[in-house]
């Protein structure tokens, strides 16, 4: 279910919402023109990318329903991503209250509606326009086109199953009355089981329909293990997700001094500090061997290790979700913890964290069924 974020481009923000586009949507505007000259030249071929742009944006205004509803609430919104599959809104955290998830899910739409209506009074009062697609969608004129698409996003987007918005209201709906973990896992069945009806159909009468199937189905687990994750995570800080038992280097030990330590470590990373423990860098094992490589077995540290201007760092008392974005945006699997004095407090990794979550879900007796 995930998108590779580092595949999308900013083309804009709104507030503090950056409106990022992936790159695969230039193959979709592609093939959208190709068809479009393939029947009527290159006049066929604007129609299709003013059509897809329109529709495109009719589905970004969709998404800042959301955004706009979650901001009213004071839940932040960092970036919304569009990709050939739909827009992405990223909230930053599940509303507080089931109801205002419902406000925030059923924004997106009646945005949509709002374009409906809007649409159909437009075609009620001017009639057909003369502008038309080739083959993009059966030949119907541009904003006829547009507005049954937008009709058929709006029927889909309803739908109660995640990862659609129908499958939003229908978890705040019970979990008004069963709480937010009873509820999503209900909501999320039921979403698989119509993930298994849209696939029983598919079989024998449109294999698109199979594809729809594993995206719901993978949808609503995905959503019902991070609900999951978020009930062990809400009173988690940075200074809980240390590893344990970390071996610090010093500085001023040869690469060879610290090959001897490495090999009797399953330590991934070595962090590097002073007497005084303010942390100079990191050094991992590939560092280490880059280093042996450059410079040999004599040289210090220094010309091997990452540099702490370099690396990004946290507080100890950010939050979790603060710490795991900060770790995700590093691009790194590691994100140091620093005090506001600038002393190492310890070393954040992405392996430790998930045997940890996955230690606290034992513990608590939480699975994924």
């Amino acid at each position: 279910m995930a998108i590779r974020q580092g595949w999308a481009v900013r083309v804009g923000s709104v507030g503090e919402t950056q409106i990022r586009v992936h790159i695969t949507m230039i193959f979709l505007i592609a093939w959208y023109a190709w068809m479009g000259w393939k029947n009527s030249g290159s006049s066929g071929a604007l129609d299709e990318v003013v059509f897809i742009v329109l529709l495109f944006a009719s589905v970004l205004l969709h998404e800042f329903g959301h955004i706009f509803a979650a901001r009213h609430y004071g839940i932040g919104t960092p970036d919304v991503l569009l990709t050939p599959i739909g827009g992405i809104a990223r909230i930053a955290s599940l509303p507080k209250r089931p109801a205002q998830e419902l406000v925030i899910a059923l924004a997106g739409p009646l945005v949509t509606l709002a374009i409906v209506l809007a649409l159909t009074g437009a075609f009620v009062v001017g009639g057909e326009r003369s502008l038309r697609i080739g083959s993009g969608f059966l030949d119907l004129p541009l904003w006829s086109a547009l507005l049954y698409t937008n009709v058929i996003l709006l029927l889909f987007n309803l739908i109660p199953a995640f990862p659609m918005d129908g499958g939003r209201v229908l978890r705040a709906l019970l979990a008004m009355r069963l709480g937010l973990v009873r509820g999503t896992r209900i909501a999320a069945r039921i979403g698989q089981a119509i993930a298994a009806g849209f696939a029983l159909f598919g079989i024998t009468h449109s294999p698109i329909l199979l594809l729809i199937a594993g995206f719901v189905f993978l949808g609503a687990q995905a959503e019902l293990e991070a609900v999951q994750a978020s009930v062990i995570t809400d009173r988690l800080d940075a200074a809980h997700l240390l590893t344990p038992d970390l071996v610090e280097l010093r500085p001023d030990i040869t690469l060879e001094g610290a090959m001897r330590i490495a090999v009797r470590s399953d330590q991934a990373a070595f962090p590097v500090t002073d007497l005084d423990r303010r942390l100079l860098g990191v050094l991992t094992r590939d560092d280490l061997l880059r280093g042996i490589a450059d410079a040999g077995l004599d040289a210090t540290l220094a010309v091997a290790l990452q540099p702490r201007d370099d690396l990004d760092a946290i507080a100890p008392d950010a939050p979790f979700n603060q710490a795991m974005q900060r770790l995700q945006q590093s691009g790194r699997d590691l994100l140091p913890v620093v005090d506001d004095a600038g002393r190492f407090v310890g070393l954040i990794t992405a392996h430790h964290v998930t045997a940890l979550l996955t230690a606290e879900r034992t513990r608590r007796g939480i699975t994924g069924t």
